[in-house]
Parts: structure tokens; C-alpha cells; sequence
């Protein structure tokens, strides 16, 4: 009789158990649910502050939220905060497929001059999703703020092309052929704008174009165009402060006296504003200087002073100055939150402007640690790196973003220029590697190995194997052709390396990157004349190490 108490005491700990543990889940998704809605309410309010509360109790039980972490992104981007990125990238991770979710990064990204994070979360838009009109706008917008119109317009006309009616993409079509020199084409983009400046039903893409058409008149120097546009701005219901901005600057670039009264204003009606304060600041420290944006940011309250936007843009004047010290100064005793690791990377900076080195190294040790290998905190660790030319930090990142997210062909494509301009031979064999290992089927990454492999002697990768499947596969690729005879040659198989590489067009086998491994087959089959020019052509371009070795000793015995 006690046995059977002991066992149905067990069964019926286990079913509570069992049971408990489905409420407890289904509790925490109840309140994770209900924490959200809290939010939603207090966004519509406009009261960011009790809304951030409980958005990050929200992500306190589920950090891997995706509904949490899209609004995180959106209240910090409202905010001008740099922790958007994080958040949009995150959400990206959590969600690769969504199309909405990338476009978002790329515009996030744009808005933060962060023109590399934006082209790659294009990158990696699906085939579908890049036949919308709505990819199409972004991706013209990522164009045209890497000086690239021409890439620009194409894309916009393609979304014009899918949705006729839309204005945004005739805006923004109007304003890159503003760039151009084409009278007709000017003439035909102002109208356009002119022509939606006047839409009765649109304020917000009525401020747009007269934006657009403002800045277009001081480009040309069309002052009192300029300052009629400027003030017509201003009486729109749905002028912004970025407006009162460029109103300043019209005023500035007038030498009006009103600039210096209309500058005073602004930065005292930027209050404690943190997206104002970031737009002001970004502003003055490029017209003004770093020295005069320092001293107006001193004069904020000590409140305004520690948020993130204006906290950036002390290190931005810290290091335009080259003062590590008062850098390092005023990033001590601080806290950044989501951009913590930011902030470990500037003190970093900081030590190592004072030649602290070893302080430096640890200290950008603790900023990739706070990264937590989450994605979007790597990238904006692996900008500054390029920023600050840290070529070993930049590397070491990319390969920890190439081990963590092999799917992101951006940064294998980074990482093997890295390698290659570097004469790094033997880890760009291992990149190599491990793309084959990942992408079997990836003709490229195998024809890549095959010819490092065979530069290296590394035998045990069987490149001779790889070259000829590869090639068998896709004969009239010139790389492939090329790695192909190179391998033939080695195995002393001159005259067919020298067959295969010449079913090559002439211009093909003049690249330089294909010119020198001609040269050695032409040498090889007793043609050193013809070989010798082939190999001058090769000796001018980048090479790895061991290509330079190859040709050189090739050349010597001419």
C-alpha cells in the first residue's frame, strides 16, 4: 500500500509538472503579450519614456522577440539613436526572410550614414522581393547616397515602371537627376518637384520636394530662390525641425544677418530634445567646427548630455579635436546600454591616441566581448575598425562574422580582399575551405581553393581534382580555364594546359590576372618570346606572394 502511495505521488508530481510548466510558458507569453500592447499604448500616446519601460521588460523574459525587438528599433530610431541599428539588425537576424524587416535596416542604416550595413541588408533580399517596387526605392536611395546615379536611377525607374502612381519614386527620381548636367533633364526633375510641392493632399511629400527644390537653388546659388523656398517650408503643417535647420543654412550661406539670432534659437529650442539635439550637432560640427559644437553641447543639461545621440557627439568632437584625453575622460563612469561595446571601442581609441597600447588592446577586447556576437554590433565594431584603419581588428572580425554567419556573403567577399591584398595565402586557402565545406556545389569557391591549393603545394586538398572538375563543369569561364592549365602545367602537361588556356578569346588572356599563368605555359612549351610580354603584363598587377615568386623566376630565365 506504501508503494502504490509513493507511485501515484510521483505521477501526480509529474502531471502538475508537466502541467505547470504549460502554464507557466503559456503565462509568460500571456504577460510578454500584454507587456507589448503597454507599449503600443504609451507609443500612441506619444510617451516614449513609460512605452521604453515596458518594451524592455518585454524583452527581459524574451530577448529574441521579434515584435519587441522591431519596436526597440523603432523607438530608438525616433530618438536618433545609433542603438536603431543594433535593434533593426537584430530583428533581421531573428527574421532573414522578411523583406519589410531588411528594407528597414537599409533605411535605418542610411539614416546613419552607414552606406556598407544598408547595401548589405540588400544583399540579402530574395529574388522576389527584388522585383518590388519598394526595393527598387531603397536600393536607388542606397545608390544615390554612394554617389552612384547613374545605379540610382535605374532602380527608381524601375520602381516608376511597377507603380506608375507613386510619387515617392518620382521624387526621388527628380532629385538625382538634379546631380546631372543635362538642361532637359534639369529642367523636366524641377518641374517634377514643383509640380509635387503643390500636391493639395500630401503635406509630407509636399515639405519633400521643397526640400529638394531649396537645396537645389543653393547648389546653384540661387539665393532668393533659395530663401522663398526655405520660408514656404517653414509654413507647412508638416514642417520638422530639420527644416528650421535648413533654413539656418540658407542663412549662413546668405551671410544674412539673421543667422547668428536664427542659430541661437534653434539650439534653444533644441531643449532636451535627443533626435534634435543628434540633428543640431551633426550640423554644426560640419559648419561650424568641433570646437564651437563642443561648447554648445556643455551648455545643454547635464539630462541631455548623457543621452546616447549627444553622448556621440562629444566623442565625435573629442576625436575631430585629437583630445584622447578629454575623450577618455568623458567616456569614463558612463554607460551606453545597447551600445555599450560602442563605448569600450572609442576608450580603445582613446588609450591608444596616448600610446597606452596594451590598455588600448584590452579594452577593445572588452568591446567585441560586450558585442556578444550578435551581428549588427559586429558590423558597426568592424566600421570603426575601418574607420580608424585597425587592419588586424578588422580582420579578426570578419572572420568572426564569416564563422557566426556564413550566410552573409558580404563579409566572405570582405575578408578574401583582406586576405588577397595582403599577400595572406595560406588563411585565404582556409577561407576557401571552408566556403567548399559550406557550398559543395560552389564552382567559384572551389576554383578558388583549387588555385591557392596549387600555389601552396598543398596536396592533401587534391587540387589537381578540383581544377579539373571545376573546369569540367564550366569550361568557358577564363578563371577556371586558367586554373585548369595551370594544373596541367605543373603535372608537366604542357601542351595540353597550352590547348586548353588558349581557346580563350585574346582579351581574356591580356587580364593581367590570367596574363601570367599564359606566360608560364608559353614558357613551359618553348615559346619564351611570346611569354616574356605576358609576363610583363602580370608583373604589373596585384599578386599574392607566390604568384609574384612564379613569374618572377619565369621572367628571370628569359
Amino acid at each position: 500500500m506504501k508503494t502504490k502511495t509513493v507511485i501515484l505521488l510521483v505521477v501526480l508530481v509529474l502531471a502538475i509538472g508537466g502541467g505547470g510548466y504549460a502554464g507557466y510558458r503559456g503565462y509568460k507569453s500571456a504577460r510578454q503579450a500584454k507587456l507589448i500592447k503597454q507599449t503600443r499604448k504609451y507609443l500612441a500616446k506619444s510617451d516614449p519614456r513609460r512605452a521604453l519601460l515596458f518594451l524592455q521588460r518585454a524583452l527581459r523574459y524574451n530577448p529574441r522577440d521579434t515584435e519587441a525587438c522591431r519596436l526597440m528599433a523603432e523607438l530608438t530610431e525616433t530618438g536618433r539613436s545609433p542603438a536603431a541599428l543594433v535593434w533593426r539588425s537584430r530583428v533581421v537576424e531573428l527574421n532573414p526572410r522578411s523583406l519589410d524587416d531588411r528594407l528597414a535596416l537599409a533605411r535605418t542604416a542610411l539614416a546613419f550614414r552607414d552606406y556598407a550595413s544598408a547595401t548589405n541588408a540588400l544583399e540579402g533580399v530574395d529574388q522576389a522581393g527584388k522585383k518590388t517596387a519598394s526595393y527598387h526605392n531603397i536600393a536607388g536611395t542606397v545608390a544615390a547616397a554612394a554617389n552612384q546615379p547613374a545605379q540610382a536611377e535605374a532602380h527608381f525607374l524601375e520602381g516608376a515602371r511597377l507603380e506608375p502612381q507613386n510619387l515617392v519614386l518620382q521624387l526621388n527620381l527628380s532629385v538625382v537627376r538634379l546631380q546631372g548636367t543635362n538642361d532637359q533633364a534639369l529642367a523636366e526633375a524641377r518641374s517634377t518637384l514643383q509640380r509635387i510641392s503643390a500636391n493639395p493632399t500630401n503635406s509630407t511629400l509636399r515639405c519633400e520636394a521643397l526640400r529638394e527644390l531649396a537645396v537645389d537653388s543653393m547648389r546653384h546659388k540661387q539665393f532668393q530662390a533659395a530663401l522663398a523656398l526655405s520660408g514656404q517650408l517653414l509654413q507647412e503643417t508638416n514642417s520638422v525641425f530639420r527644416d528650421r535647420l535648413l533654413r539656418v543654412d540658407v542663412l549662413r550661406e546668405t551671410q544674412s544677418a539673421e543667422y547668428k539670432p536664427a542659430l541661437a534659437d534653434l539650439q534653444s529650442k533644441a531643449g532636451t530634445n535627443t533626435a534634435n539635439i543628434f540633428e543640431l550637432g551633426t550640423w554644426q560640427l560640419a559648419r561650424i567646427g568641433p570646437s564651437d559644437t563642443l561648447a554648445w553641447l556643455r551648455s545643454l543639461p547635464v539630462s541631455a548630455q548623457t543621452n546616447q545621440p549627444a553622448a556621440l557627439l562629444f566623442v565625435d568632437c573629442y576625436t575631430s579635436l585629437g583630445d584622447w584625453r578629454g575623450l577618455q575622460a568623458d567616456l569614463e563612469h558612463q554607460h551606453w546600454a545597447e551600445l555599450e561595446f560602442i563605448r569600450h571601442a572609442f576608450k580603445s581609441l582613446a588609450l591608444r591616441g596616448q600610446e597606452l597600447n596594451s590598455a588600448a588592446q584590452a579594452e577593445w577586447e572588452l568591446a567585441v566581448k560586450v558585442a556578444n556576437g550578435q551581428q549588427g554590433s559586429l558590423v558597426m565594431l568592424l566600421r570603426l575598425a575601418g574607420q580608424w584603419n585597425w587592419r588586424s581588428e578588422g580582420e579578426e572580425l570578419l572572420w568572426t562574422i564569416v564563422n557566426q554567419f556564413p550566410n552573409e556573403q558580404w563579409a566572405v567577399q570582405a575578408l578574401s580582399q583582406v586576405l588577397y591584398f595582403g599577400g595572406r595565402t595560406r588563411p585565404l586557402m582556409m577561407l576557401y575551405s571552408q566556403q567548399v565545406k559550406r557550398s559543395p556545389s560552389d564552382l567559384t569557391a572551389k576554383n578558388n581553393l583549387a588555385m591557392i591549393a596549387l600555389l601552396l603545394d598543398a596536396k592533401e586538398l587534391k587540387p589537381h581534382d578540383l581544377a579539373r572538375e571545376v573546369y569540367g563543369k564550366a569550361p568557358t569561364n577564363s578563371s577556371y580555364a586558367s586554373t585548369y592549365a595551370f594544373s596541367l602545367q605543373l603535372q608537366e602537361k604542357n601542351a595540353e594546359a597550352l590547348k586548353v588556356i588558349e581557346r580563350l578569346s585574346p582579351q581574356e588572356l591580356e587580364t593581367p590576372s590570367l596574363a601570367g599563368y599564359y606566360g608560364l605555359i608559353l614558357k613551359a612549351t618553348g615559346n619564351s618570346l611570346k611569354a616574356k610580354a605576358y609576363l610583363e603584363t602580370a608583373s604589373k598587377a596585384q599578386l599574392l606572394p607566390e604568384e609574384r615568386k612564379l613569374f618572377d623566376k619565369a621572367r628571370a630565365g628569359i
